[in-house]
């Protein structure tokens, strides 16, 4: 490895005492005018092999879209008062969400890397109310979306 390459733990990226923060990213956030426009869009120029169709979300106040592509990658289209602003500026780039074993874990990690709560935790209407939350950090808005719960096998007497 050449001598300019830092080790991944350098003082810069060590993790703290708990290990690594986040999990995989599960999806990246735009910001769009037009959701439709940039469904349609999307549609056109990428194998999409799902898409959540247009939910509206009363606690984030957005007209929300799951798309995923081939490959995996997934990307969430986000319209309204939530990035009305963003927009306005000609922003499209909104957020990485990642997906974490416990929000309120992955919350108390980030602020000890000085990370903000922008928005604290509540259900989130396009992943089934699974938990989510927002932080600000030095890479921008970071969304935590709690993983799912794994499915409970039923015990049933003659397994005893």
């Amino acid at each position: 490895m050449p001598s300019w390459f830092a080790s991944p733990n350098a003082e810069i990226g060590a993790p703290g005492p708990g290990g690594a923060v986040l999990g995989p990213v599960h999806h990246v956030g735009v910001a769009c005018r037009d959701l439709e426009a940039a469904r349609r869009w999307v549609h056109a120029t990428h194998t999409v092999l799902e898409d959540s169709g247009v939910i509206y979300d009363p606690h984030q106040k957005a007209d929300l879209c799951l798309l995923t592509g081939e490959g995996g990658a997934n990307i969430e289209l986000v319209a309204g008062e939530a990035v009305a602003s963003l927009v306005k500026k000609g922003h499209t780039y909104y957020h990485l969400c990642y997906e974490v074993p416990s929000v309120a874990d992955a919350i108390a990690g980030l602020q000890a890397q000085q990370c903000l709560v922008v928005s604290p935790p509540a259900p989130a209407v396009l992943f089934g109310r699974r938990t989510v939350a927002f932080l600000y950090g030095h890479t921008g808005l970071v969304e935590l979306l709690e993983s799912e719960p794994a499915p409970v096998a039923y015990v049933g007497e003659h397994d005893l």
